[in-house]
């Protein structure tokens, strides 16, 4: 007999598409997002990326009230890109759908067009992106916003040198280590998007209204024509692949890595950027031998962890397999997307490592929320969780450290500066991972002893 229950979540464990999508849009040099919707939709954007990065930042709305969802929204953000583009004059306009416009059927497409007739003189590039809060997550609207930008801006034909990386949602420091290791190596890389500086920028006086740091539209432009791509993604969607769309349009090359977290997904990534031309220096080097002695250091003590590891799927698959290498357990795996591959992936990791700790009982879900992964941590008695503050209440309720290093970070400063990547990202995260171990058993060890005094 057929059920008549629906999946209910509680305290989703995840962000909605346009959140990803405005992310990705600001890593593009002089762009502003418009979302179309009402403005509580930008509102909550703007709070959640304010908050994380302690950056000022701008979205725009096209404001849809009760008459624009009866009658169409159509003049709203036409009238809204005509204020846009008066008062920013941006190169690029990223403008994405919310849930009201793609329920109520409006066709941006179309409306750009006509905003273009009306406006001929216009010369911002205006790119589009379907992209409903209900349809995905974050993560699914990140990749949708890159795949909708390589796919307007018209590519220059002619060969490069250049190797495009494509990059999930990282934290801007990440995206500096990333430039910086491409740069060590003597590679000419175009970074997309590149967050670092718009998201994470020094003190200056005057406030900018536009990103003065990000990709170009000049450097997207070369991508058609570099000799390599390396999206750094195991599990977007080919319809949601720059990396794929690019080889298809322009027949340039491209592989899969993992997020380079961890000794192998890092030696891989460092391996393949070798094999494009890359030279290993002695810094990098160093930092392999640091991060080989760090986990010496630290293997001893994480036999006692038993993690929660919550957040996007590239981020909770990579972080798995950083604490499996390093002798912690991760007993709950959890990422709120629909992610096909993602259990059998992250089992793949847990499962010798938790047979080496004698440990039988784990969980790898997709499409999860808080409740779930509250349940799981309490039934599998963990000790520690690893994502963003949106997991501060078990924390709180329970006792459980919380390690915060994804996106959003609301109730702690330095979100945007955040290291997990490749050597010397991981060795943060490592000594995270065992300084919390340490510490409580520490205080246990305290609480014993007083109690006998």
């Amino acid at each position: 007999m057929a059920s008549n229950y629906v999946n209910l979540n509680v305290n989703p464990c995840k962000m909605c598409m346009p959140m990803g999508t405005v992310t990705a849009f600001y890593g593009i040099r002089g762009c502003v997002s418009i979302l179309h919707g009402s403005q509580g939709c930008s509102t909550y954007i703007r709070r959640h990326m304010a908050t994380h990065y302690n950056e000022p930042v701008d979205i725009a709305s096209s404001s849809l009230t009760e008459q624009g969802t009866v009658f169409g929204g159509e003049s709203n953000l036409i009238k809204g890109l005509e204020n846009l583009i008066k008062l920013y004059n941006p190169e690029v306009i990223g403008v994405a759908t919310t849930c009201l416009a793609e329920t109520i059927g409006e066709d941006i497409n179309g409306i750009i067009k006509k905003f273009l007739a009306l406006h001929p003189d216009a010369k911002a590039k205006i790119i589009p992106v379907s992209s409903a809060g209900y349809g995905g997550t974050q993560y699914e609207g990140f990749f949708k916003a890159l795949k909708a930008i390589v796919s307007n801006i018209e590519m220059s034909p002619e060969k490069n040198d250049m190797i495009n990386i494509i990059v999930p949602l990282i934290s801007p420091a990440d995206t500096r280590h990333i430039k910086d290791i491409c740069k060590k190596m003597g590679l000419n890389c175009i970074i997309l998007p590149d967050i670092s500086e718009n998201l994470d920028g020094g003190y200056e006086k005057n406030y900018s209204k536009l990103p003065r740091g990000g990709t170009s539209i000049e450097e997207i432009a070369k991508m058609g024509g570099a000799r390599y791509t390396l999206e750094l993604s195991a599990f977007v969607p080919d319809e949601d692949s720059p990396a794929k769309y690019l080889k298809e349009v322009y027949g340039v090359p491209f592989e899969r890595l993992d997020l380079p977290v961890g000794l192998e997904f890092t030696d891989a990534f460092i391996e393949k950027l070798v094999s494009l031309g890359g030279k290993i220096t002695d810094e990098i080097k160093d930092m392999r031998k640091r991060y080989l002695d760090a986990m010496i250091d630290s293997h001893k003590y994480n036999a006692e962890c038993r993690a929660v590891v919550f957040g996007e799927p590239d981020f909770a698959s990579s972080v798995v397999k950083l604490c499996c290498e390093n002798g912690a357990v991760p007993v709950v795996a959890a990422t709120g997307s629909v992610c096909k591959g993602f259990k059998e992936k992250v089992e793949s990791y847990i499962r010798p490592a938790a047979e080496i700790a004698m440990e039988e009982n784990f969980a790898v879900l997709d499409d999860i929320d808080f409740e779930k992964i509250e349940n799981l941590a309490l039934g599998f008695k963990a000790n520690l969780m690893i994502g963003s503050s949106d997991g501060r209440r078990i924390s709180e309720r329970h006792g459980i450290e919380l390690i915060r290093c994804a996106f959003p970070v609301h109730d702690r400063v330095g979100g945007q500066r955040t290291r997990i990547l490749c050597y010397e990202g991981s060795l943060e995260l490592m000594d995270k991972i065992a300084n919390s171990i340490l510490a409580r058993k520490e205080e246990n060890f305290r609480h014993e002893a007083y109690e006998k005094y």
